[in-house]
């Protein structure tokens, strides 16, 4: 018993030691501690790690602990990563990161080459050429004479850009005329069209910039889809041509499948490239158009397609353009005396089936005033002419299958009283017109060959004092 008494002041002496030599053997810069694995299948204890304070044996007690050498640590050696698991989860990428778009290029002959980016941006890009050839004999003067000229050229030249921007229902487009025959009335720009349009619903419909004001169809069908070589001559004098505005449309008003279409516009009513100002003015714009059968192409002539189910289309409209001062409405010469209203009316038809297609047309035109009076810087008295008549227009032809077509027009044009007196003598010789073509189709519309011959003649059909005129033309969309 005293022999174990004696020995009790010792523990307190263990107690401390035993702390310190444990500090002492743990190295101070090794890795911390790992917690415990799971034992494996075996049930074999872990062995210890080098340097782990919790597995070197404790001293005894009154005896420093040996000291041991810590385990290099290689700091450079990368730490192989986790082989992937079912529930191993990859980093997303930045939220910021922007996909590049996607880029398509895509091409068809007569409907040139069209680069895609992404849903926001596309552009197309294409071209039209006419080789043309036109005789031309005038009609007989005073002597019985006749005189004769041709002209070979390229008739028209024409480059077109349009696509889709930003929205898929905001498109644009822009037409540039190149050829000499395109810069009518002393034109110095080759703009024909130019304008964006927005179409985001069936009934709303916007279209901003220069375009063919919506007025009559003949006028309104495209250049590069007639099936003769020049437009008639009542559509030339009596229409209304490009011009500077904002118009609402709908193909399909109230309804998908309505067969009633609208369109209404107002207009700067001078025309194409205007570069000189005027007194304000405005052209104003209403069109309706109805389609009882459903949706027939009458932006284009003939029936190419050779319908199985016939196709029709009526339309009409009205215009007013107010203090215009050109001599046409929207063409023409300039008027240097002052400006003029004009009124303006159009009724039209198309028809089409299984090859067989009709148009007709009729169009008014009255100014306010027959003339414009002014004086010139000498204090002469000047004195300008407006136009004022009427016109008809009645086209039919058949395709064949292969695409081979046949064509007759006939028009006429007659010039009101007190009207421009050149307009009067203009309708009275030459305002009946009979016409006749042949033409093969490559590519449609796209691709053509066409001959056509065009009598101009007095309202009582005197071949004897005729105008002629023939075409033979190449015309080639790309």
């Amino acid at each position: 018993m005293p022999r174990v008494l004696s020995s009790l002041p010792l523990l307190p002496i263990l107690l401390l030691v035993a702390p310190t030599a444990l500090g002492q053997a743990a190295p101070t810069e090794g890795p911390p501690a790992q917690p415990p694995t799971s034992p494996s299948a075996t049930d074999a204890p872990p062995a210890p790690a080098p340097g782990d304070a919790a597995a070197t044996s404790p001293a005894p007690a009154g005896e420093a602990a040996p000291a041991t050498e810590p385990a290099p640590v290689e700091a450079e050696a990368p730490v192989p990563a986790a082989p992937p698991t079912a529930e191993t989860k990859t980093e997303a990428p930045p939220a910021n990161e922007k996909k590049e778009p996607e880029i398509k290029l895509k091409g068809k002959p007569g409907d040139g080459v069209t680069v895609e980016v992404g849903d926001r941006f596309s552009l197309n890009v294409k071209s039209r050429i006419q080789l043309r050839y036109q005789y031309h004999q005038s009609q007989p003067n005073g002597a019985g004479e006749r005189t004769e000229d041709q002209v070979v050229n390229i008739g028209t030249l024409r480059l077109w850009f349009s696509g889709k921007l930003l929205l898929p229902e905001l498109s644009y487009m822009i037409q540039l005329a190149l050829a000499d025959r395109d810069y009518r009335d002393g034109a110095k720009s080759p703009v024909y069209d130019a304008y964006v349009d927005w179409a985001p619903h069936r009934d709303v419909n916007v279209r901003a910039g220069q375009y063919f004001v919506p007025f009559d169809r003949l006028r309104t069908v495209r250049e590069w889809a007639l099936q003769m070589a020049d437009r008639p001559r009542p559509v030339g004098e009596l229409t209304l041509d490009r011009d500077v505005g904002l118009m609402y449309y709908s193909d399909h008003f109230l309804a998908d499948d309505s067969p009633v279409a609208v369109r209404a516009g107002v207009f700067g009513g001078g025309g194409i490239n205007l570069t000189t100002a005027k007194e304000p003015g405005a052209l104003f714009v209403g069109r309706l158009e109805l389609r009882p059968l459903g949706d027939i192409d009458d932006d284009k002539e003939g029936d190419l397609e050779r319908r199985k189910k016939p196709g029709l289309a009526i339309g009409g409209a009205f215009a007013a353009n107010v203090n215009t001062n050109r001599q046409k409405s929207t063409t023409g010469i300039t008027y240097v005396g002052g400006t003029t209203d004009y009124l303006h009316a159009a009724a039209d038809l198309v028809f089409k089936w299984q090859g067989f297609a009709v148009q007709g047309e009729y169009l008014w035109k009255q100014a306010s005033q027959d003339t414009i009076d002014s004086v010139d810087a000498a204090g002469d008295p000047v004195t300008e002419y407006t136009r004022s008549g009427q016109g008809w227009v009645v086209q039919a032809s058949y395709t064949f299958d292969p695409p081979f077509e046949v064509v007759g027009r006939l028009s006429g044009m007659y010039a009101f009283e007190n009207t421009d007196p050149a307009f009067v003598t203009e309708t009275d010789t030459r305002g009946q017109e009979v016409a006749g073509g042949l033409n093969y189709y490559f590519n449609g519309h796209k691709m053509k060959m066409q001959a056509d011959y065009i009598a101009r003649m007095p309202h009582d059909f005197d071949a004897s004092v005729a105008e002629h005129t023939a075409h033979v033309q190449l015309d080639v969309t790309f």
